[in-house]
């Protein structure tokens, strides 16, 4: 397994579709995750997924591979129903997975 993946939550296209990271107040102002979602239909073909492709799902995926990710601002996981249905408050970090890394 990729060290850099979580185990908490499933790396799945399943997960990333549901995810809420792309409408962060954190990474909306972000040229590069802006970048990524307008290829995310093909990058969610893709089998395995590629994590450097996706902007988002970090409570899986650990820290962001983007680098202009505005984190002054509030962080969105909790109300994310990834967060939610992986019970991700009763681990570590509870929120800004995109700076702190994958969910524990």
């Amino acid at each position: 397994m990729d060290k850099t993946i979580g185990t908490k939550v499933s790396f799945s296209s399943h997960n990333v579709v549901k995810c809420v990271c792309p409408e962060c107040p954190v990474q909306v102002r972000s040229k590069c995750a802006s970048d990524k979602l307008t290829k995310i239909k093909v990058s969610l073909a893709k089998t395995p997924l590629i994590r450097e492709e996706i902007p988002g799902l970090y409570c899986s995926t650990g820290g962001a591979t983007c680098t202009d990710l505005d984190l002054e601002q509030a962080c969105s996981c909790g109300n994310c129903p990834v967060f939610s249905e992986c019970s991700l408050s009763m681990g570590t970090p509870v929120g800004y997975y995109c700076r702190d890394g994958f969910a524990k």
